[in-house]
């Protein structure tokens, strides 16, 4: 992930964002809390396309989308699950609510080389590319990204690739110099509408991939130009379109094979708990989960909190009751301290240790589950 990357506050007007993206090369602006600093979302450049949207009066609370929660101790796969699901090119990493980074798609793919070698762009394009012709409008292009869910389309003449329009070329073309004040350098200067020609405001130099070259090879060039997809054409007519959400699939698809088989459930019985720190429980039960995943079968881990009388300051010691039902064990354990995800750590730590006991007596002794089963049930 990258520790640096461009945020606004979700009180900012959109005319700021829109700016962003077009003075820098960017996927997504993440948008905070302004008075917590907490995540509230991404806007992307899509936004820019949504009807009836009046730039300056907009907030970019409304128009951010929320995205799951990442942590940087989360597995490149399901950040790419995670991506594919919100069809985001970027998604923000967070520590107790909080962005402390983000990961790129491109580079997300660049760092997942193995899992794609040797597979071509043909593979993974796709072939019934969406186009639009040199003369059509621009009002026609938006409408049909908007409605087709698409950030760019291939501007093509008698079946040629004349061009490309994108989402970005709107932002910066269309909807930023309408936003700006009339003095100035822009003074009487044209401003082109949506009854403009695409030609008018497409890019005429294409970037575009071969088939049979890599898909890696196809990624490079994409974050080498700061794009999202390459136009794939066999002389110079329009064959496919390959994307980085393409590429992101078959990592995903890795995820979806390593989810974890242990359903986490929790109950609290306490006068107060907070977001943050049920997020810090649920990232404790899941490393356990995770660790363990293939060893552990199918099943439940149930992590039950409750409070005791004794009180340290304002904070009272938590009890934390951990049982984990599967069809391979049946453990429980307990832990106590002064915070929820830390009882609960040493609640597992004690599942922890019956799992390894077991598993060390079952290769010796030939009694060894009898007399762990026996453990757990005295637990």
């Amino acid at each position: 992930m990258a520790s640096e990357f461009v945020s606004v506050g979700d009180d900012e007007p959109f005319t700021k964002v829109i700016g962003l993206f077009a003075d820098r090369r960017l996927d997504v602006v993440v948008v905070k809390d302004s008075r917590s600093g907490r995540l509230v979302g991404v806007v992307t450049k899509r936004a820019a396309l949504w009807p009836n949207v009046n730039p300056t009066k907009v907030l970019a609370r409304t128009l951010a989308v929320k995205t799951p929660k990442i942590t940087p101790e989360d597995t490149l796969p399901r950040v790419a699950a995670a991506m594919v699901e919100k069809n985001l090119k970027a998604m923000p990493v967070t520590e107790a609510g909080k962005p402390v980074g983000l990961v790129a798609a491109a580079d997300l793919i660049l760092n997942s080389r193995e899992t794609l070698k040797n597979l071509t762009v043909q593979k993974i394009m796709t072939r019934d590319v969406i186009t639009i012709n040199a003369d059509d409008t621009i009002g026609k292009a938006v409408s049909i990204m908007r409605d087709q869910g698409v950030s760019r389309l291939p501007v093509v003449n008698n079946g040629y690739l004349v061009g490309i329009v994108t989402v970005t070329d709107v932002a910066e073309k269309i909807i930023k110099p309408r936003t700006r004040p009339s003095l100035g350098e822009v003074a009487g200067e044209k401003v082109r509408t949506l009854s403009n020609p695409v030609k008018s405001i497409m890019t005429r130099e294409v970037v575009t991939a071969r088939g049979n070259e890599t898909v890696v090879e196809a990624v490079e060039r994409m974050k080498q130009y700061g794009f999202s997809s390459l136009v794939v054409t066999e002389r110079n007519r329009v064959v496919g379109i390959v994307t980085l959400m393409d590429a992101l699939s078959p990592i995903a698809r890795v995820a979806r094979e390593q989810q974890n088989n242990i359903v986490v459930e929790v109950s609290y019985k306490m006068s107060r708990i907070d977001v943050e720190d049920k997020e810090r429980v649920m990232e404790v039960a899941n490393r356990f989960v995770q660790r363990f995943r293939k060893a552990l079968g199918t099943g439940v881990l149930t992590l039950y909190f409750k409070e005791h009388r004794e009180k340290h300051g304002d904070m009272r010691l938590i009890h934390c009751r951990a049982r984990l039902n599967s069809d391979r064990y049946q453990f429980v354990g307990v832990g106590e301290a002064w915070r929820a995800d830390l009882a609960a750590r040493s609640a597992l730590k004690t599942i922890e240790r019956q799992f390894l006991v077991k598993k060390e007596l079952a290769s010796r002794y030939p009694f060894g589950p009898e007399f762990l089963m026996s453990l757990a049930e005295y637990y």
